[in-house]
């Protein structure tokens, strides 16, 4: 077998359009896509880097690939965790490495993971993503995303909120789209866009709603604020769940973690975190900061295992990988091997 050193590269995708959350808009990702070849054969992943700076990402890359290299020509998945900070380039090097360990088996990845009942014919309901924008508009939008306005069974929009306007604001577009389709499962993510008191006025305005989840309502470390809350809604816990070490303090504060690729550094941690979650009694979610399919393609892994599953970045990106993930009326289809795994 060739070990040769693997290529982390740079790279910018744009976003198909203005990508606006409650930190502001994005226009592009910065991207360390991670390749090398194995008896001829590409092998990859990839991971975004949150650097806004293209200085700043390089750096990281530029270190990711010295520690690799002081790994040896072959290190273990287990050797990179160990070795490399938790963010989106051992992300990229981790899921390049569960594609080589694949393609040197000839088997799926989902078969060295140990996931029982799943294949290449398998398939996960994924939300579909709101970003900020006017009332009316996101409200167009839902009904775009639903047909008719009339959404299957199991189809979850998931609303982004913390724009301007405020908390009320906020009401007033989750409202607009519960009308625009009332069949529609909900969820809310003001990415840390709220204080306490906006959390209590919204809970209160919206118990008519349809609403599954709240996702990091208040910023990371103000967790000990929601038991008292007794919300008739899940809360869950994404920029606070970060890494593996992160659980044991969010268990009993909220009832659902969303697990992130870069932010715990690729599907090897995640695997862990899935394990050491079940046994803390906590739900789980699988999300992503969009990204082509070659992002998505390890986080099915997780996805497999997870109530909540918010996999639709590809949708938003201009461009995508050869032999790109499939999705059907929001279901998100195994990856194929040509892609990864």
């Amino acid at each position: 077998m060739n070990h040769a050193l693997p290529i982390l590269a740079l790279q910018r995708w744009p976003y198909r359009h203005p990508f606006v959350i409650s930190r502001g808009t994005l226009i592009e990702q910065y991207i360390g896509y991670a390749s090398m070849q194995l008896d001829g054969q590409l092998v990859q992943g990839e991971g975004e880097l949150h650097e806004t700076d293209a200085a700043m990402a390089s750096t990281i890359l530029n270190d990711a690939t010295h520690r690799y290299a002081r790994l040896g020509t072959h290190p273990s998945r287990e050797d990179l965790r160990l070795a490399l900070p938790p963010n989106g380039a051992r992300n990229a090097l981790d899921a390049m490495l569960w594609d080589r360990d694949c393609k040197a088996a000839r088997r799926r990845a989902w078969e060295l993971a140990g996931l029982d009942g799943v294949d290449a014919s398998s398939s996960v309901a994924t939300m579909s993503t709101l970003v900020i924008d006017e009332p009316d508009e996101m409200a167009a939008t839902a009904r775009s995303l639903s047909g008719d306005g009339t959404a299957p069974a199991d189809q979850v929009i998931k609303v982004k909120l913390g724009g301007s306007g405020g908390v009320d604001r906020d009401i007033e577009r989750l409202h607009t789209v519960a009308a625009a389709v009332p069949t529609a499962t909900l969820t809310v993510d003001p990415n840390e866009g709220w204080t306490l008191p906006d959390l209590k006025r919204f809970l209160q305005a919206t118990r008519s709603l349809p609403l599954a989840l709240i996702e990091q309502p208040l910023p990371a470390g103000q967790e000990d604020l929601y038991p008292e809350l007794r919300a008739p809604v899940p809360i869950a816990a994404d920029e606070a769940c970060t890494t593996l070490g992160s659980l044991d303090r969010l268990a009993g504060k909220v009832q659902v973690v969303n697990l992130k690729l870069d932010k715990c550094g690729g599907l090897t941690e995640a695997l862990l975190m899935c394990e050491r979650a079940r046994e803390l009694g906590l739900q789980l979610m699988v999300g992503c900061n969009c990204g082509t399919s070659l992002a998505m393609a390890p986080a099915f892994l997780v996805a497999v295992q997870c109530r909540f599953v918010d996999l639709d970045g590809p949708m938003f990106m201009q461009g995508d990988r050869p032999h790109p993930v499939r999705y059907h009326q929001h279901r998100m289809l195994a990856p194929s091997a040509a892609l990864w795994g």
